[in-house]
């Protein structure tokens, strides 16, 4: 114990910079002033006692002439002097704290973590290839109030939100779910079946409770009315699969903000966008799925407005919108913001096994 204070003592004067006589620093001086004097101090501890031609060597080099190199001498050991009464100890001396200011985990300039900039394509670039992009409709789903299990926050305010932006600035015919039961959303997801065709744009999204079985690898939407003991009512990833593969519509997104909804993903792709790259799109089959996270736990709210962070940074990014983009880009800017604010990484691709023939759900503002 003695021995590392010690050493941190005459540390000291040298991690200051030298000799008090140098500094102009009146602080700095007063803390090589107080170092010097732990130093004698513990210099009489191990009574220690400086060798004579070491001392006249450091009196002429504080004269300025240059100092002798000091001679390598062998010294014999002597046997050991008895032990001296040990004196009372000295008191400690204060203990010195340097509170260092913390740096910043990012900032505006920081490139990383810059959410990319939205490339999207304008409205006179897009009117002048003559594009058709269809008719859109949106199925939106939003779960607060379970029967059986705990109940959300934001679901519901979520839905209501997303149903009034794709109403209003992109032109949707929308169908809104409030608390919806398994039997409400499969009859949603039929008369849709029945009603669209091949020049119909679908979006479904779902807020509410998720989960996913690991022994049969399967995810499941919870509607209201399930139970966390009996899966009779829930609403699996293979039954939703089965239902947009069924549609005839050209382009089908899912939206999912759930918990555990990485399950219907099955990679991502991000493509080289222009009015040739929208008319790609626009003319291919599209059945993909963007996720609030992959399989793990994601937040109900936290996100501005009282939404959730997934859904907040995704209005963020359609309010934003100025002309046409695709969901590969749209969800390349979600997922940046919704990783720096939550535990939480959103994902996109395709829906297994529902006919993905490498079109794109594509966001055309109208107002």
């Amino acid at each position: 114990m003695r021995s590392r204070f010690l050493g941190v003592v005459i540390a000291l004067p040298l991690l200051l910079g030298g000799c008090a006589g140098t500094v102009s620093n009146p602080h700095v001086q007063k803390i090589t002033s107080k170092a010097e004097a732990y130093l004698e101090k513990g210099k009489e501890w191990i009574g220690w006692q400086a060798d004579p031609e070491s001392a006249e060597g450091d009196a002429r080099s504080a004269d300025g002439a240059e100092a002798p190199p000091t001679p390598t001498t062998t010294t014999a050991l002597a046997a050991e002097p008895a032990a001296a009464p040990t004196p009372a100890a000295a008191p400690s001396p204060p203990r010195t704290t340097i509170i260092r200011p913390a740096e910043p985990l990012a900032t505006a300039d920081t490139p990383a973590l810059m959410p990319a900039p939205v490339e999207e394509v304008n409205l006179q670039e897009v009117a002048a290839a003559g594009i058709d992009f269809g008719t859109y409709h949106a199925l939106i789903i939003g779960n607060n109030r379970y029967r059986h299990i705990e109940g959300l926050q934001s679901a519901v305010s979520d839905a209501t939100r997303l149903d009034e932006i794709l109403r209003t600035e992109y032109g949707f015919q929308t169908r809104l779910l409030i608390d919806a039961d398994r039997d409400q959303i499969l009859s949603a997801l039929t008369d849709y079946r029945r009603s669209l065709g091949p020049q119909d744009n679908l979006l479904i999204y779902y807020a509410g409770h998720g989960w996913v079985d690991p022994e049969a690898d399967e995810g499941y939407w919870l509607p209201v009315d399930a139970q966390a003991d009996d899966p009779v009512r829930w609403l699996s990833n293979a039954t939703l699969t089965t239902s947009v593969r069924a549609m005839r519509a050209k382009h089908i997104l899912v939206i999912a903000d759930s918990c555990f909804s990485g399950k219907l993903t099955r990679g991502a792709k991000i493509g080289i966008r222009g009015a040739d790259y929208l008319q790609r799109m626009a003319t291919r089959r599209a059945r993909t799925v963007l996720t609030s996270g992959g399989l793990e736990p994601v937040l109900d709210e936290g996100g501005k407005g009282g939404h959730s962070v997934f859904a907040s940074s995704l209005f963020e990014v359609l309010d934003d919108n100025a002309g046409v983009i695709d969901t590969a880009q749209l969800f390349n800017v979600v997922r940046r913001r919704v990783a720096l604010a939550a535990p939480q990484v959103p994902e996109y691709g395709d829906i297994r096994q529902a006919g993905h023939d490498g079109g794109d759900f594509l966001f055309v503002r109208q107002r």
